[in-house]
């Protein structure tokens, strides 16, 4: 019976493997016509254990075994090498282009400014753009892709004292990712459960436009401290906002919202502003809305400019540098 129970269960795969050969299964008993199972994973959330245990109920009946089967999961002893994270944080905007990566990046250095250890996840699996925020390019990545001493540990690359990992480090230069739901969400809990964080105050992470599986996925798998919103003043922008937010507020998956920060706010020419996108959108939408005001960011040239030579910005210009200081604060002011 043993061998049949065996059998059955290496058709239960997880991350490329069966739970046999990749010895997650511990121990089987059978007596009094009941099978126990005894299973020891690294990081079982509440989601994967039930998809999991359900995959192997079904496994073993689909072999013609009937009795009742008890699947008994640990978490695995890696202490030493499990992440601790205090605080992860998403930036979302529900729209592409008003400058979301650019905000979580100068936002991930403002942290490091402060005293604070810092990770930056790209989870913006189609079109990651961190990369380039930090110029990291193809020779810098080497680290990344060799072995961990924990062969299934990832090495993030550390810019600025920013821990970051992306996807960007492991394709190519303009090569377009045309995968489909299923494997952006086991990328994307690859790069949550098997990065090499160790110990962070903060893990910023970067979402991508929309409300789709990464967004899903990230509710599903961790415990998020708050999501911060990023939007222009202009209607359309404000029109997908309004998405993001009734799916953060959506009872089965809450996650508060700390505050939405208006980008690309005005520019100032003569000492006079110009609001190009529209004046006091964002403002006036998060007081429809309910939400805390973060602050608002200028459309200024160096943001560009130091963005295109992926150098954060906080760190060569003092008047944006106290812009985003004055925003990271209002952020950590929200968590408490």
């Amino acid at each position: 019976m043993k061998e049949k129970i065996e059998k059955a269960l290496k058709n239960v795969i997880i991350n490329d493997n069966n739970i046999i050969e990749s010895d997650l299964v511990k121990k089987i008993d059978w007596s009094n016509k009941k099978i126990i199972i005894y299973l020891s994973l690294d990081n079982p959330t509440m989601h994967f254990k039930k998809k999991l245990i359900r995959d192997i109920t079904l496994s073993i009946k689909n072999k013609n075994i009937l009795y009742p089967i008890c699947v008994k999961i640990e978490e695995a002893n890696t202490k030493k090498m499990k992440p601790i994270i205090k605080n992860i944080i998403a930036v979302a905007s529900g729209k592409g282009g008003v400058g979301k990566s650019t905000i979580a990046t100068n936002i991930a250095v403002s942290l490091v400014q402060m005293g604070f250890h810092v990770g930056l996840l790209d989870a913006d699996i189609y079109g990651p753009s961190i990369p380039l925020m930090f110029d990291i390019k193809e020779k810098d990545i080497s680290s990344t892709r060799s072995h961990h001493p924990n062969h299934r540990m990832i090495n993030p690359i550390i810019r600025y004292g920013v821990k970051i990992i992306s996807i960007g480090f492991f394709s190519k230069y303009g090569e377009a990712i045309v995968w489909r739901g299923p494997m952006v969400t086991k990328v994307f809990r690859q790069f949550m459960h098997q990065t090499d964080w160790g110990e962070l105050d903060f893990l910023i992470v970067d979402l991508p436009p929309g409300t789709g599986d990464i967004h899903l996925s990230l509710l599903q798998e961790i415990s998020l401290k708050g999501i911060v919103l990023v939007s222009t003043s202009q209607k359309i922008a404000l029109y997908d906002v309004n998405r993001s937010v009734g799916m953060f507020r959506i009872e089965s998956i809450y996650v508060p919202i700390l505050g939405i920060i208006e980008n690309m706010s005005y520019f100032i020419q003569n000492e006079k502003k110009y609001f190009l996108f529209g004046k006091d959108g964002v403002k006036n939408f998060s007081k429809e809305m309910n939400l805390f005001f973060i602050g608002e960011i200028p459309l200024l040239q160096n943001i560009q400019e130091y963005s295109d030579l992926g150098i954060p910005v906080v760190l060569e210009n003092d008047y944006i540098r106290n812009i985003f200081i004055g925003i990271t604060k209002n952020i950590i002011n929200q968590l408490s």
